[in-house]
Parts: structure tokens; C-alpha cells; sequence
């Protein structure tokens, strides 16, 4: 025991170096290691097509309008965010969300220290002697719960609203569990005033926080005096962080990504209001039908176990600290109920509030957990310094089999924090990758004429313009979103008769009657007259496919690419047609290694599944694009492409097959 108590003075520092600051310390070391965990898996540029992230990487550095309800805050700090010098303007949007992931996770260790340390129980007349090591560590658990989840570690390395939502809702609940000072206690209130304003400027969903602090500060303020002048200038600090919402008609002449902004004072408060998003409470638009295991297993799902989340709920009653109870338990059902009536699709992310709570409450458990651990509760232990005592006082008092019984417990939750990060680290690193940027990379490096169109889903058009501004390229290619096909057919048709070139992100119904139709890289050209000769770069084949199909050329080239492994091939085929075709045939493009093994293929509807062989017409010439992606560890070339043709309705009969020469 002697060697036991030498080793922890020789190791740690004595109380008074440390106790002042060592909470300070502590999280700034969980925000370190935080920021460094999701820079791992940091998305390196826009990785999204059809949600938010993309729009607001854009957005931020247009200095635009967001979609409802503008967002106004979170774009001006996004903006602040695209000026700094690391990478390109999506990863500056998406650094963002880490650094306030990251700063949410260090709040959150300093509100269960608050909790924890200020626990006071009537069963035994006093403060509940909680040994300091004891909260400091219950603290980093419950912050590394929450900061390992899946969905919050996820919504900590894109550009989402949702990090900084989480922030305000960690330090508004540490901000008001805080006591005052005395006899300033109205400068807290006039603090929370401000922040509560401030972060109603970011997310509405704040206000269902309000109900729990209202109740929380009704039960441990009201003996303070609070005159009429106090709580007037409270109110008009809270209400003064609102004018941020000016923002919205000051920049109105630039208007959201889809154009329904209007700038005007009906089109700023259907924008601030939101209205049209009430649908998912009173309706189910998209027929979301969730029972309570869903949510059961999206709640373990996050924490891996919620055990320590049920202690920390006991411990607190044991306790009696029920008015931090009420705080915490009002909240979470509030976020809870909303969550369950509201029917949208990514329902996840509304939970994050009501995982910081249980977070909270794991690492109040931790706590609880250690303290039994280490026998604290004995009343030999209860001696003043024993709640705020430095780790190296708290250790030296532990016997040797209490210190065992103690890691124990801490390699529990080292466990379960260790699972998570298995879990979830490989799939945000699948996920958050450089394909998406590629894509839009490839659109904005095809050969456009001098006219030329795209049109497409809002999503795409927002990739497209993303590109266009941030990087200055092909700015003169005009884009046009239209989510409805009816739409995009009669703009197609509009911008024909004014002589552009017009080009499509995806297969359009209505279009393969009308118009001729090939591909160029990743889009699709619409044309009122057919190919009829061999660009002059293509390399000349004229071998029979099918008797009606003859390949006429082909080129080879090597995809946009960034990231580990080669660059994906690409086979750009063009085929003429030599009679009318009675069946919809399907493509197999492959790549053989030199034994004649298949190291790659891709199955697909000629001309990106836009143009089926029942509507090519004699004579004309159609251009189609395979691309082929090796595996990353695939050696150095050559392989040799086969193009098989088959008949999907026949059991995939093949059809008839081309050979090309091998490529590197």
C-alpha cells in the first residue's frame, strides 16, 4: 500500500496545482481529441446530392438564403468558416460542424461535472461525497458516449445544422444549472436571455428547450429578485438576436437554390415561419410508419447500451435532485413527443437533443458507478475537500482491491466507447468520400459548346452551380433545376427552339420519342437531329455487335478521380444502328485481367438507361459511356474490354459480344 501511495504523489501533481483549472483542462483535452476524432473521418469536399449539406456549402458562400427557416446564423458563420486556408470550400463548411461537435462534446463533460459535483441527498445531511477523480472521469464517459454515437458523429463531419443546434442546447442546460454568483444573479439571466435568442436565430427546434428551462428556473430562482427593469432588459436581449433574421430580405436579391424565396414581407415570413414543413406533424407525406422498437433501437443503437443512462436517472432520485431532474426529464420528453409526430425521413438528427440528454445522464451513472466503486460512499470518507479533491488525493485513499474494482469499471466504458468508434468509423469513412465531388468535377469537364444547358434535379444543379462559383468553372453553361419530368420536358423542348445544346443528369420519359439522344461522360445530350458521323478522336472499330447493332468506334479515357486507388476507365461507344431493333437490350461492359478473369463490370440500358434500343432509329449513330471501376488494390493494366449484349426479357440471353483491344 506504501508503493501504491508513493507511486500516485510521484505521478500526479499535488491538489492545489490542479483543482483551480483542472476542469478547464479536461475538456479542452476531450475537444482536442474530439476534433481529431472527426477529422478522420472529415467529408473531404460535398459528398451528397439530394439533402441539405450540399445546399448549405454553397449557400454559406454565396451568402444566400437557406432553405425555411434561412438559417441565418449558421450562414454567417459558414461564411466565416470558407475564408480559412485549408482545403477547398465544402471542406471549410464541413470543418464547421467538427469544431462545434467538438465543442459540444467539451460542454457536455462540464455540465455532468456541475451535476455530479453539486449532488446533494437528504439521506445523509449534507453533499453526497463524490470523490473529484470520480466526477472528473464520470464526465469524459458520458461526453465520449454522446461524441462516439453514430449519428452525431456523422452530423460532426458535414456541413449540417445539427452540431451547432447541439451546441446551443449543451450550453444553454450549463449555463442554467450553473448557481449564480451572488449579487449578480441577473447577469446570468440576462446571458441566458441573449444565448436563447441567439440560437432561436439557428434552429426552431430550440424552442422546445424553452418549456424545461422556464420550469427549471420558476423552481431554483424565484427567491431572487427579479425587478420589472431586470426582466425587461432580459427580454430585450432575447428578442435582440432575431434582428439576425434581417439578413433574409438584405440578401434576397441572391434567393435560395430553388427559387421559391420571394423578397418581400409575405416571402420573408413564409420563410422564417416554415409553414409548408407543418405537414410532416399533421400529415405523413411520405407514409412513415415507426414502432416504439425503432425508436428503443435507435436510442442502443447511439449508445451501444443505455444501463448507465437508467443509473444516472436512479442516482439522481436517490439523490434528490429532482428539480435537475425535472430540467433534464421535461426536455427530453419534449424533444421525444416532437420526434414522434414528426414524419420526416431523416428523423435521426432530431434526436441528438435528446441524446446529449442521455449522455448527460450516462455520465451522471458513470459517475454513480465509480463512487461505488471506490467505496466513497462510506461514511469514513466524508470529509470536506472529498467533492471537488484532486485525482492524485482521491486515489491515494482507494485500497488495492478498490482500485481494481475501479478499472474494472472504467475499461466497461473504455469497452462500450470502443465499440462505438469500431462500429462507426468505418462506415463514415465509406461514406464521406471524394465520389460525389468527382461527379461534378466530371459534368464541368465534358466539351459544352458555346449554348449550352443542363437540366436536372434541384441537387444536381446545386453540385453543378457549386462548381461553377467556388472554382470559376465553365461559369457560361447555363443550369436549370426542375424536380417534376413534366417540368424538365417542356423546358427541354423551350431551350431547343432557342438553339442551345441542351444536356440531362438522368433518363427522361417522354424524351426517346421525341428527340435523339447519346451520352457524353455523365450526361446525356438531346438533340433534334441524330449523330451521323464519327467524332474525329474515336478510334474506328466497325464490328457487328447484333445484326441490327454495328460498334462504329470507340474511344478509351480515365474518369476524374480523387482518392486511394486508380482511376475508374471509361468506354465511350458509339454504335449504329443498322435496322429497327424489336427488343430492349441491355449492355455488360467488362474488364478482363490477361488470364481472362473479370475484374470489373457494369450492367446498363444504353445511353445512362435514357435511350432503349426500341427507339433507335436506322441509320443513326449513338453515343453510350460505361465506366469501369477497378478495385483499389488492382495492379497496372493491361485488360482487355467486353461488351456483351443481352435481352433482359429472354433470362439475360446473351446477344451478341465485342472484343476491344486491351488498354492500360
Amino acid at each position: 500500500m506504501e508503493d501504491w501511495r508513493f507511486f500516485s504523489h510521484a505521478l500526479l501533481p499535488p491538489p492545489s496545482a490542479v483543482s483551480k483549472y483542472l476542469p478547464f483542462f479536461i475538456s479542452a483535452i476531450l475537444f482536442t481529441a474530439s476534433l481529431a476524432l472527426y477529422l478522420t473521418t472529415l467529408a473531404p469536399s460535398v459528398v451528397t446530392l439530394f439533402d441539405d449539406s450540399l445546399e448549405f456549402q454553397l449557400v454559406t458562400y454565396q451568402l444566400g438564403i437557406a432553405h425555411p427557416t434561412g438559417y441565418p446564423l449558421y450562414t454567417l458563420l459558414g461564411k466565416l468558416f470558407t475564408f480559412l486556408p485549408v482545403g477547398n470550400v465544402a471542406f471549410r463548411v464541413n470543418l464547421m460542424s467538427a469544431v462545434f461537435g467538438a465543442a459540444t462534446v467539451a460542454l457536455l463533460y462540464l455540465l455532468i461535472r456541475q451535476v455530479g459535483a453539486n449532488s446533494h441527498s437528504p439521506r445523509i445531511n449534507g453533499p453526497l461525497p463524490l470523490p473529484g477523480w470520480a466526477v472528473h472521469l464520470g464526465g469524459v464517459g458520458g461526453a465520449l458516449l454522446l461524441a462516439t454515437g453514430p449519428v452525431f458523429w456523422q452530423q460532426a463531419t458535414i456541413a449540417e445544422v445539427y452540431a451547432l443546434n447541439t451546441f446551443f442546447v449543451a450550453l444553454l442546460l450549463l449555463i442554467v444549472v450553473t448557481p449564480p454568483a451572488p449579487p449578480k444573479e441577473h447577469r446570468q439571466f440576462y446571458w441566458l436571455a441573449f444565448l436563447t435568442g441567439l440560437s432561436l436565430t439557428h434552429h426552431r427546434t430550440m424552442v422546445l428547450l424553452l418549456p424545461a428551462l422556464a420550469l427549471y428556473l420558476y423552481l431554483t430562482r424565484r427567491a431572487y429578485r427579479f425587478t420589472w427593469k431586470i426582466l425587461a432588459l432580459g427580454a430585450l436581449l432575447g428578442l435582440a438576436p432575431l434582428l439576425l433574421y434581417l439578413y433574409l430580405p438584405l440578401r434576397g436579391h441572391i434567393g435560395s437554390l430553388d427559387g421559391t424565396y420571394q423578397n418581400n414581407w409575405p416571402g420573408f415570413w413564409r420563410q422564417v415561419g416554415a409553414g409548408g414543413y407543418g405537414t410532416f406533424i399533421f400529415d405523413n407525406p411520405f407514409d412513415h410508419e415507426r414502432s416504439a422498437g425503432f425508436y428503443w433501437d435507435l436510442m442502443r443503437s447511439h449508445f451501444y447500451t443505455l444501463v448507465p443512462g437508467f443509473v444516472g436517472i436512479f442516482y439522481l432520485l436517490w439523490v434528490g435532485r429532482r428539480k435537475i431532474l425535472a430540467l433534464t426529464g421535461l426536455a427530453f420528453l419534449t424533444y421525444f413527443t416532437f420526434n414522434i409526430f414528426y414524419r420526416v425521413t431523416d428523423i435521426e438528427v432530431f434526436f441528438i437533443p435528446v441524446f446529449l440528454i442521455w449522455a448527460m445522464w450516462s455520465g451522471v451513472g458513470a459517475t454513480f458507478l465509480l463512487q461505488i466503486a471506490a467505496g466513497a460512499g462510506r461514511a469514513a470518507n466524508r470529509r470536506p475537500g472529498m467533492l471537488e479533491g484532486s485525482i492524485s488525493t482521491g486515489f491515494m485513499k482507494l485500497s488495492a482491491w478498490r482500485v481494481a474494482l475501479t478499472g474494472l469499471t472504467l475499461v466497461i466504458f473504455g469497452f462500450i466507447i470502443f465499440q462505438n468508434i469500431r462500429a462507426t468509423r468505418p462506415l463514415l469513412a465509406q461514406r464521406n468520400t471524394w465520389h460525389v465531388h468527382d461527379y461534378g468535377l466530371d459534368i464541368l469537364r465534358q466539351p459544352f459548346e458555346d449554348q449550352a444547358a443542363i437540366v436536372g434535379l434541384v441537387g444536381e444543379m446545386t453540385l453543378i452551380r457549386y462548381f461553377q462559383q467556388t472554382e470559376t468553372m465553365r461559369p457560361q453553361v447555363e443550369t436549370i433545376a426542375a424536380d417534376l419530368e413534366a417540368d424538365r420536358l417542356v423546358t427541354v423542348e423551350k431551350l431547343l427552339r432557342e438553339g442551345k445544346s441542351v444536356y440531362l443528369t438522368r433518363e427522361l420519359r417522354g424524351a426517346p420519342e421525341r428527340w435523339f439522344l447519346g451520352a457524353v461522360g455523365p450526361l446525356i445530350r438531346v438533340g433534334p437531329a441524330p449523330l451521323s458521323a464519327l467524332p474525329e478522336e474515336v478510334v474506328p472499330a466497325n464490328q457487328t455487335a447484333v445484326p441490327e447493332i454495328t460498334l462504329a468506334g470507340y474511344g478509351v479515357s480515365r474518369v476524374p478521380h480523387t482518392g486511394a486507388g486508380p482511376a475508374p476507365v471509361r468506354l465511350a461507344l458509339y454504335w449504329r444502328a443498322e435496322a429497327i431493333i424489336s427488343a430492349n437490350l441491355k449492355v455488360s461492359a467488362r474488364l478482363l485481367n490477361q488470364a481472362g478473369e473479370i475484374v470489373t463490370a457494369t450492367d446498363a440500358a444504353p445511353v445512362h438507361f435514357a435511350y432503349p434500343t426500341t427507339a433507335w432509329r436506322p441509320g443513326e449513330i449513338v453515343s453510350d459511356v460505361y465506366d469501369l471501376t477497378l478495385p483499389v488494390d488492382s495492379p497496372p493494366g493491361p485488360y482487355t474490354p467486353l461488351l456483351i449484349w443481352y435481352d433482359p426479357a429472354q433470362n439475360a440471353t446473351e446477344v451478341g459480344r465485342v472484343e476491344l483491344k486491351p488498354v492500360n
